[in-house]
Order: C-alpha cells, then sequence, then structure tokens
C-alpha cells in the first residue's frame, strides 16, 4: 500500500510540473499503431498507410492483433513512391472483429523491418449503409464517426538499415529499433459521463505482450483542481468505457461529491469535464512481473450519438515498450 501511495504522489507531481520531452511526434516514421480496427455489423472502418517518399518503393506488412485473445493476421502491401494504400478492414481481415493494428516498413527481398521514415496513416470509422453498387462509394445516410492518426514511431538507423538490431523478431521501441513508447499519457479531456455522454478508453499493453495482464493508474483531475485516483486492468488490449472503470468519471459524482466549479464547462456550466493522466503500474505473466510497462491510450467520445476522437499527449519517455512477444518473460 505504501508503495501505491508513493507511486500515486509522484504522478501528482509529474502532473503540476513541466512535461518531459515527447516520445513520439506526428511526422512519417517507420511504424504505425492504430489504436483501433472495428469489423462490426453498421461499422465501416477505413484504415491509410501512405508512402511520402517522393523516390523509393517499400512493402509494409499490416498486422492485426485481436482484443479477445491477442492472435494475429498478416497483411502485405506493396507501395510505390507516393504511394497510398486505403482499406476496408472488414474485407481486408474479415476473421477478426475487433482489436487494434500495426504497420511497418520491410525490405522487399530479405523481408527483414528496416529504417523507412517516410510512413504516414489514418483512421476513420463510419456508420451506415455501404454502397457497393454502381460506382461504389458511401451512401447518403453514411454519418463519420470518428478519425485519428495512427502512433507514430520513427526509426533512428540509417535509411534501409536493418531495425531488427537483438534477434528477437519483436518490434522494440527502446530509442535503438523505434522511437521509445511515451512514460506517461495525458487526455487533455474527458467529458462527466451521462445519458448524452459515453467515452470509450482504448488501452495496448506494450510491456510484456501477449500472454500479460496490465494495470494502469488513473490520475483523474476535475474542473476545479481536484485529483482522484483509479486503477484498471486488461490483457493485451481494451476497449472500456470511462464509467466502467470508475464512477468518478460520472457527472452525477463529480457534481455531487466533488469541488467542482460551477462555472464549467463555460457556456454550458451543467456539463462537467475534466482531464487524465494514465501510467503503467504493473503487467503480469504467470511467471514474470515488469513494474512500470508502456501503454499507449486513446479516447473516444460519442455526444449525443455523433462521435470524436483524438490521439492524447505524451509526458517522458521509457524503453520497455515492444510489439508483440509471445512468451510468458515476454522477450521474444
Amino acid at each position: 500500500m505504501r508503495n501505491r501511495f508513493l507511486r500515486l504522489a509522484a504522478l501528482v507531481a509529474a502532473s503540476l510540473g513541466v512535461a518531459d520531452a515527447a516520445a513520439a511526434g506526428q511526422t512519417p516514421g517507420s511504424l504505425l499503431v492504430f489504436p483501433e480496427f472495428n469489423n462490426h455489423a453498421g461499422v465501416q472502418n477505413l484504415l491509410t498507410i501512405t508512402n511520402t517518399s517522393a523516390t523509393d518503393s517499400v512493402t509494409v506488412e499490416i498486422i492485426y492483433i485481436d482484443g479477445d485473445d491477442c492472435s494475429e493476421v498478416n497483411r502485405h502491401v506493396e507501395l510505390t513512391p507516393r504511394d497510398t494504400f486505403t482499406f476496408l478492414t472488414k474485407y481486408h481481415n474479415p476473421q477478426m472483429a475487433r482489436g487494434y493494428a500495426y504497420a511497418f516498413a520491410k525490405e522487399s527481398v530479405t523481408g527483414a523491418p528496416i529504417s523507412f521514415n517516410h510512413l504516414v496513416g489514418g483512421s476513420v470509422s463510419l456508420f451506415g449503409k455501404l454502397n457497393l453498387g454502381g460506382a461504389g462509394g458511401f451512401g447518403a445516410n453514411d454519418t463519420q464517426l470518428a478519425a485519428t492518426n495512427p502512433w507514430v514511431f520513427q526509426a533512428p538507423g540509417a535509411e534501409g538499415s536493418s531495425t531488427e538490431l537483438n534477434g528477437d523478431g519483436l518490434r522494440n521501441l527502446d530509442g535503438n529499433e523505434y522511437t521509445r513508447a511515451p512514460d506517461r499519457i495525458v487526455i487533455p479531456r474527458f467529458l462527466g459521463q451521462d445519458g448524452n455522454v459515453e467515452s470509450t478508453l482504448y488501452l495496448i499493453g506494450l510491456t510484456g505482450g501477449a500472454r500479460f495482464t496490465t494495470t494502469v493508474d488513473f490520475l483523474i483531475h476535475n474542473d476545479n483542481e481536484e485529483v482522484f485516483s483509479s486503477e484498471y486492468s486488461f490483457d493485451c488490449w481494451a476497449a472500456v468505457r470511462l464509467s466502467d472503470i470508475s464512477g468518478i468519471f460520472n457527472s452525477s459524482y463529480l457534481q455531487a461529491f466533488t469541488n467542482q466549479d460551477p462555472n464549467e464547462v463555460f457556456g454550458t456550466p451543467r456539463t462537467e469535464a475534466g482531464w487524465i493522466l494514465l501510467d503503467g503500474a504493473v503487467a503480469s505473466s504467470a511467471s514474470t512481473t515488469y513494474a512500470d510497462p508502456a501503454i499507449l491510450a486513446f479516447l473516444g467520445e460519442t455526444l449525443a450519438g455523433q462521435a470524436n476522437a483524438q490521439l492524447p499527449f505524451c509526458q517522458g519517455e521509457q524503453a520497455n515498450g515492444s510489439l508483440l512477444a509471445r512468451s510468458l518473460d515476454g522477450t521474444f
């Protein structure tokens, strides 16, 4: 208990201090991590991967990770200079219902992962009937749900050089193979959960891998500088409603049990808001435990039936993230 208290105290200090350098920015890279693909009925999920190089072609491997059991499906695409590839995930990977995906540059002959910091991408989800007849395209009743960029990780090595530096077969986010993972995730706003607002947090565990359970520490700030703590555990990947993580996120709790600012949200003071700081606490398998695991997190919000999403911010960096170990000790 004392260690957990000290950890939360350190998180409070970090949240009030000056942010460390960001771990990964939105510049072209060699590895893209898409926080979700969704092949459920009624959802049309489009992913895009673009080669911004004006001179060089590249092979890109796309790996889908199933959100239920962390199994994977692999696909490849060849991108010529300035080429782009956009695809509906339910046709590109009909075997899986939902999870996350990552894509990385490869050498076309040997298949080795390489440094090729020219990849960018995007994700958009649409709801409605997809018209595949006639000229094709999306029907008039389609409504955009959410669009976001992937997490982008650069490779520090010379262009075309292999990023497989230690022979473990993983995409290591250690500052040597690819840019380091963020140490802490900052979500600048959540709205109080009620009948009109439902927010979903997407979580990816980067330390240990497919056979590990990751616990995340939360510092939840209301709109008047009060801080509350919570935690949540998940296997591999999760899409979880904020209200299922903690009642602190509910509008009724923020209004009745916190010293909230009655003048915020400015312009609609009956709406509650806050922000979140997340940090990996521990990742464990049946045989191995790692402290301070790396994570990625992403918040989607549905407001009165309309959804939006954006990548969060980062504080600091850490070198113990990778994609995606399968062993009990998380090393390969």
